[in-house]
């Protein structure tokens, strides 16, 4: 086991596009200074009782999910495109630790690239609010708990678009449904009557995450169960991508 995660990360570093998607990551950073400029200059102008910036992680939340599903999608899609995924199976005599490996490679990658973006973003968001009263110290009960989970999120994320790769085994295929799994609770939620709507709103990753850190506001179910739908995001994506690439040709 130890060899084979060895070889994957030989091959996420040697991927192009794993630098690719990981520069990318810098637009949270653009549009939290962008957003929590704006909100500053109201608060100059019109004092409080506006938009707070709080930790800023809130203005590029949905970014992370997508670019880290990204990175895990690309993680296995270029080889099935090139055929590469063949030779890989023939050397495992068991198939379902591929995705496994893979999983844990993607996991780790996205959990500190992510945890990273998040503390960057965090102290860029401080940085423009200054001395104002509409920033958050780490200080505070939820805030550093708020960007603590940020890279548990990261890797979800990531391990979901990997296993959405290698059940679709299409890079095109799995971007889209990629996208489409993050954005129907948001879009189902509109159209649901409560409590229903609330509780599918909090399905998403990055409110999942909020909820883990018991962020206020930030969801329907709590910190164990916030964890619990993490971990079966996981589970399930997981177990779906062993079976498939255990019961079909590459």
């Amino acid at each position: 086991m130890i060899n084979i995660v060895a070889s994957e990360w030989l091959k996420l570093r040697s991927l192009r596009s794993t630098y690719y998607v990981l520069a990318s990551t810098l637009s949270a950073l653009a549009l939290t200074g962008f957003a929590a400029f704006s909100i500053s200059r109201g608060f100059d102008t019109k004092g409080p009782g506006g938009e707070p910036v709080g930790t800023g992680l809130g203005f590029s939340a949905d970014i992370s999910p997508v670019l880290f599903g990204m990175l895990g999608v690309l993680a296995i899609s270029g080889e099935y495109s090139t055929g590469m995924i063949r030779l890989t199976l023939t050397t495992l005599r068991r198939p379902w630790l591929l995705p496994l490996s893979k999983a844990t490679v993607v996991a780790a990658v996205a959990t500190i690239a992510g945890q990273t973006q998040a503390f960057a973003t965090y102290f860029t968001a401080q940085a423009v609010v200054g001395t104002r009263p509409i920033g958050a110290s780490l200080s505070e009960p939820t805030a550093l708990s708020e960007v603590l989970t940020t890279g548990a999120g990261c890797a979800v994320a990531a391990v979901t678009g990997l296993c959405l790769a290698t059940l679709l085994r299409s890079t095109p295929g799995a971007l889209i449904a990629l996208i489409t799994l993050l954005t129907t609770p948001t879009v189902l939620e509109r159209f649901l009557p409560a409590p229903w709507n609330d509780w599918m709103g909090s399905l998403t990753i990055p409110s999942l995450t909020r909820q883990l850190a018991t962020a206020p506001d930030s969801g329907a179910f709590g910190p164990l169960s916030a964890a619990a739908i993490l971990a079966g995001y996981v589970a399930i994506s997981l177990a779906a991508s062993a079976l498939a690439i255990t019961r079909r040709d590459a």
